[in-house]
Formats: C-alpha cells, structure tokens, sequence
C-alpha cells in the first residue's frame, strides 16, 4: 500500500477533500441521543500498531470497573488510524445500538494537516495526552554497539559516511530498519532527529514491530521504534543508551530508557502517546480517554511497563553525595 507522507502537499490535499467528504456525509444528527455515557456504550479504538497491546490490556481493565462498557481495539498505522477516525461517524449515535463512538491512540500529535482538515470539516477535537515512550535505538543482543549520541545516529540516517555509532569505535556502514512511512515512530524520528530530512542512509521500511524485531535479531540492520515494542523482546534485541548536546552546548552521557530517564529529560528522545475522539464529552470515547490520560489504575500501569505517565507524580531517588 502506497505511504503517505505529510509534507506532500498534493497528498494533503487529498487527505482534507477525503475529511471534507466525510464532514458531509456525517452530517447532521443528535450529538448524544442518550445511550451512550462515559462509562457505559460501545467504543472502537483505532490504536497505534505498536502501541494496541498496551491499550488493549487497559481496555480490560476498564471494562472490569465499568461492566456495561464495550471496548474493541483494533491496530493500525497511526495516519490509517487518523483517516479512520475521520471516516468514522462522528456524532454519538450508541443509542441506536449498532453503532459505536470512535477513537484512536497514536504516537503522536496530530499533523498540521490533520489539523486543518478537522478545523475544515467543523470537528471539534478532544485531545487527552495519555504518556510518553522513549524512541529507541535497536540491536541485537550480540552487537558491539552499547551506546551512541543523537548527533551521530543523526548523521547516519544522513548517510554521513562511517557511522561510528559506539563510542568505543565499533561503527562503520550501517543498515537501518524503520517502521513504514505512515507510522507515528517513523514521523518522530523524521521530525526530531532529521528536522523534517529524509532518510539517506540505506534503509530498508517494514511494516509491523514485531516484524522489524526479528529482522534487528537477525542482524540485518538497526532498528528505531518506541521501546515499549522493542523491549518485548529482550532475549534476542537490546536498546542502546543515547548520549547527546543541549543548547548551551553541555554534552550529556548516554542514558538507557527508563520512566525516571524521561521525566528528567537525561533520555532525549520521546515520543508522545496522544489520544483523539469527536465525540462528546458524555461519551464512552471521552470516559476511556480521559481514564487512560488521569486515572491512577492505567497511569501506573504506564509507569510500571517504562513509560511516562502525563498525570501522575514519581518518587525519583538520587544517589547520595560522597563526603
């Protein structure tokens, strides 16, 4: 299937005639008949390939607290989950029964164009940032490589000759493996390490985590992904530890992921994990996200699985000072 890439701009519009479309069609309606509440309807969560056993399992327990929701995940690729929200109906219509309020959870923020379309096409977005995971950089457990910075994981994406990637000189040509062109890590790693470059490196685009795994296992390049897929398999892949430079120029040692390592920024790179829905604040869809982004039951559970919680406070503890 052909990759959309958000800096095109014949694709954008494209993607705002197909929400303009969709605004129609939608159209007018109740926005709640009243069968739907925040804890009780049907949902369906379009979720980030990389991220849906992750909501998945905070869908069960959701459903444990709140017996007469319905919640189905279902992964795709965070733009096909974007465009699904936007197909999808947007009014509160459970009432009836046979339909259900929509979501997505991404990796990601919403495009600028993604933006425009909603604004366009009369939506009104309800945003919840649930957390965030480090971006991680992935090889096998047998490589040489245990560190690198972002300024040379930069340069080789850039194709900058050797890549020297650990700091005890066990570089040279490096093949990259990368989540395909519509996922939200490929869009992160696009925007935060290359300021919106493309990838001139050799680098080959798979389609699914667990396919890029085994490839990265097999040793046939490095991988970048969000850590909560790549650490599902530690037996055989392990995650460097990333160095970089701030903008004062303090260079700051490698720092493996970790929730205390993201909160206080010694890890520098993360990616947000966004929650969207335009349905109303009395909905299921707004119940579950805002559970998700605030309830100290799936906040832990972030935490307790490497990732940063947005709402909820952690007790770092520091080593002491030598006399």
């Amino acid at each position: 299937m052909k990759s959309i890439n958000h800096g095109d701009g014949m694709r954008s519009s494209v993607f705002l005639f197909m929400i303009a479309l969709a605004a129609l069609v939608a159209g007018c309606g109740p926005s709640n008949p009243g069968g739907s509440s925040p804890t009780s309807g049907k949902l369906i969560v379009y979720a980030d390939e990389i991220y849906a056993p992750l909501i998945r399992a905070l869908a069960d327990t959701f459903m444990v607290k709140s017996p007469n929701a319905r919640v189905e995940v279902r992964p795709l690729s965070a733009r096909k989950g974007v465009q699904s929200l936007f197909d999808s109906p947007v009014h509160d219509t459970t009432g009836a029964d046979t339909m259900a309020t929509t979501a997505i959870v991404i990796g990601r923020k919403l495009f600028p164009d993604e933006q425009q379309a909603s604004l366009r096409g009369g939506f009104e977005v309800n945003e919840y940032v649930i957390g965030y995971d480090g971006f991680a950089v992935v090889v096998p457990n047998g490589s040489p490589l245990h560190t690198t910075t972002m300024e040379r994981l930069r340069a080789a994406l850039s194709g900058g000759g050797p890549a020297g990637l650990d700091s005890a000189g066990a570089g040279g040509a490096v093949r990259f493996l990368l989540t395909d062109q519509n996922s939200s890590a490929f869009a992160f790693m696009r925007s935060v390490l290359l300021h919106d470059s493309n990838v001139t490196a050799p680098a080959q685009y798979i389609s699914t985590s667990d396919s890029l795994l085994k490839r990265v296992a097999a040793g046939d390049g490095i991988g970048l992904l969000g850590w909560f897929a790549a650490h599902r398999d530690s037996a055989a892949v392990r995650t460097l530890a990333i160095g970089f430079t701030d903008s004062t120029r303090t260079m700051h040692p490698p720092a493996i992921i970790h929730p205390a390592s993201l909160v206080t920024g010694i890890y520098p790179m993360k990616q947000p994990l966004v929650g969207y829905t335009f349905a109303s604040s009395h909905s299921l869809a707004v119940g579950f996200l805002a559970w998700l982004s605030k309830s100290q039951d799936a906040q832990s559970y972030l935490v307790n699985h490497g990732l940063q919680g947005e709402n909820i406070k952690l007790r770092i503890s520091m080593p002491e000072e030598g006399p």
